[in-house]
């Protein structure tokens, strides 16, 4: 015969597994990042100069559902002799091929060219997150930063991909079950002693 202090500790068991599954312990990944360049930016005629690239970088991170902050990787922008007359802005997206676990998805970071004179400027929005559903392993988020814009008279400046990496454990469908069962059975006894 069960007692309502037995019942109350399976219930208290079942609770503790299900946390102990939503706070998992922090797994470690692969992430890749591709390569982009894009040459000429804002060039009215044939122009060597105005070179945007990104050079991509692959780490192991270990990952917590706490938000781990990593680099994507490098990025440079060229400027040459500038333009004082230039009345292009023009607007692109490079396309980063990010590759978790061997899971690849594509992060469009929206950028914009712009002079003013004696600096040419790249002026960047911020992208929307990258997921990766590993199903019952849980869901791993990349969320880039807002990167600052590169700004330069002539000469090469650099710069920093970063984002910010979490995992979101998913529990396994036994805890909740053990979790539901144990409720149903507080609720039974409850009812049962009125």
């Amino acid at each position: 015969m069960f007692s309502l202090a037995s019942l109350l500790r399976q219930s208290a068991a079942s609770a503790a597994l299900v946390a102990a599954a939503a706070v998992a312990p922090a797994s470690a990944v692969t992430i890749a990042v591709g390569s982009y360049a894009n040459t000429g930016i804002g060039a009215e005629f044939q122009s060597p100069y105005d070179n945007f690239v990104i050079d991509g970088a692959t780490l192991i991170v270990s990952l917590s559902q706490s938000p781990v902050e990593i680099s994507l990787g490098d990025v440079s922008f060229e400027v040459g002799p500038n333009c004082y007359s230039c009345t292009l802005t023009p607007s692109f997206d490079a396309l980063l091929d990010i590759t978790v676990d061997g899971m690849t998805r594509q992060l469009d970071l929206p950028y914009s060219w712009s002079s003013s004179g004696p600096n040419d400027i790249l002026a960047f929005a911020t992208p929307v997150a990258v997921l990766f559903d590993f199903g019952a392993l849980g869901m791993v988020t990349i969320a880039v930063e807002t990167l600052d814009a590169l700004a330069s008279p002539g000469g090469i400046v650099h710069g920093q991909l970063n984002a910010m990496a979490s995992v979101s454990p998913v529990p396994e469908p036994t805890s909740y079950a053990m979790m539901l069962a144990g409720l149903g059975i507080i609720g039974f006894v409850a009812k049962r002693r009125r």
